[in-house]
């Protein structure tokens, strides 16, 4: 294996090779499969190859559609791709065993727009940081050539929370293109597939995982109340934390709520950009799912019933619940009364949204991954933005201003 490593790292760089993974080589999704749908339309002379983690993985069709170019992690293929690949995508820090090679162009694009604390902020929270190794973190990140952002506010964030050698690509966040251009047939076609009835309002509950509680579990909602309270015409969607997608919270009752029709269990939906088609609203805590949704122009409801223990534990960016992109209720029964009065979609609601969107989506045009590919890899100037629609989102710079040095 040595050998035949020491043999390809002295080869050319393929530059027509790119190779893509997401979320720990799960299959395509997220930012790098947007990416690689742009440059199989835009760049049909690049060779696109996907690295999944196991067998199972690569056998499912909604994780890996048929004909997509794979490899399998840790195997020979897979380093061989990788040893000559001009330019690599990722969502999630490479291992460490993937040399970067001079020439090689590594492209990070994060997981979403943060809230909470991220890289060397976690050095003092231990308990945030647990099991995580934030020195190998930074050597992994310090990798990167590029960082793409969806704002100033994630561009100063990243750059403070990873201080190494990469340049902020100012291109916003290639998976929210869907949501920015989505008519409304995208959204039907899913609320088809999940078998919602017709003239559902849909209500997407989306909670995150809490670094103070042993397995990240901490049940905010009764949500079989919730559903209950919300009445026989809505249908509640309900999608945890990916981190808790396979521990005790599915056996909690979940599983069974499902099964007999009272909610929807949507966690493990592959592509959450479907669910927020599918809704008419999300209630979140401080999942960083809401500066996505924002782009949709839809209500957003934040839950905050423990944002002390949650922002003195974790450690958070800024405080949600005074810059929040909708209604912030702190009990159930704020929230009730906030969904029983049909004030979570009332003038303010309004207001609140197109704020948080001024402030934090202002690169979210709906042209993100196009920007990757013609700058990023193919070299090219990008010609001006056209309006995105999206009220609050400003204009991305053209050209080399895209790739501003730090």
């Amino acid at each position: 294996r040595r050998a035949a490593s020491a043999v390809h790292v002295r080869r050319p760089l393929d530059p027509d090779l790119v190779v893509y993974s997401a979320f720990s080589h799960r299959g395509v999704l997220g930012d790098p499969a947007a990416i690689h749908r742009a440059a199989r339309e835009l760049a049909p002379h690049l060779r696109g190859v996907w690295v999944v983690r196991d067998e199972e993985c690569a056998a499912d069709p909604a994780l890996l559609p048929p004909g997509t170019e794979h490899v399998l992690l840790g195997s020979a293929a897979c380093r061989r791709v990788t040893e000559r690949a001009a330019f690599l995508v990722n969502n999630v820090n490479w291992p460490g065993t993937v040399a970067k090679r001079e020439g090689s162009v590594h492209i990070h694009t994060h997981q979403g727009t943060p809230l909470k604390y991220m890289g060397v902020d976690l050095l003092g929270r231990p308990g945030a940081r647990h099991g995580l190794d934030v020195p190998q973190m930074l050597r992994r990140a310090d990798r990167w050539d590029h960082s793409l952002v969806a704002g100033r506010y994630a561009e100063r964030i990243w750059e403070r929370a990873y201080p190494c050698h990469f340049a902020s690509a100012r291109t916003g966040s290639p998976r929210n293109d869907v949501l920015v251009n989505s008519g409304p047939e995208d959204g039907r076609r899913v609320r088809e597939r999940l078998g919602v009835p017709d003239g559902h309002t849909v209500v997407l509950y989306a909670p995150t995982r809490r670094e103070y509680r042993r397995g990240g579990l901490v049940e905010r909602l009764d949500v079989a109340r919730l559903a209950a309270d919300l009445g026989e015409d809505h249908t509640l969607l309900v999608r945890l934390h990916p981190s808790l997608a396979t521990g005790p919270a599915r056996g909690l009752g979940l599983s069974e709520l499902h099964r007999r029709g009272v909610v929807v269990d949507a966690t493990d939906e592959p592509h959450v950009e479907d669910l927020m088609l599918a809704s008419d609203l999300l209630i979140t805590d401080y999942s960083a799912l809401m500066f996505d949704y924002a782009l949709l122009d839809r209500p957003i409801l934040i839950h905050a019933d423990d944002w002390g223990p949650y922002a003195a534990t974790r450690g958070t960016y800024f405080d949600v619940t005074e810059e929040a992109p909708g209604h912030v209720s702190r009990s159930y029964r704020e929230l009730a009364w906030l969904l029983a009065s049909g004030a979570w979609r009332d003038e303010e609601a309004t207001r609140l949204r197109s704020a948080f969107r001024a402030r934090y989506c202002e690169y979210e045009d709906g042209r993100a991954a196009e920007r990757v590919v013609r700058t990023l890899f193919l070299g090219e100037p990008m010609p001006g933005p056209e309006p995105s629609g999206v009220p609050g989102a400003r204009g991305v710079p053209s050209g080399r201003d895209l790739l501003p040095s730090t």
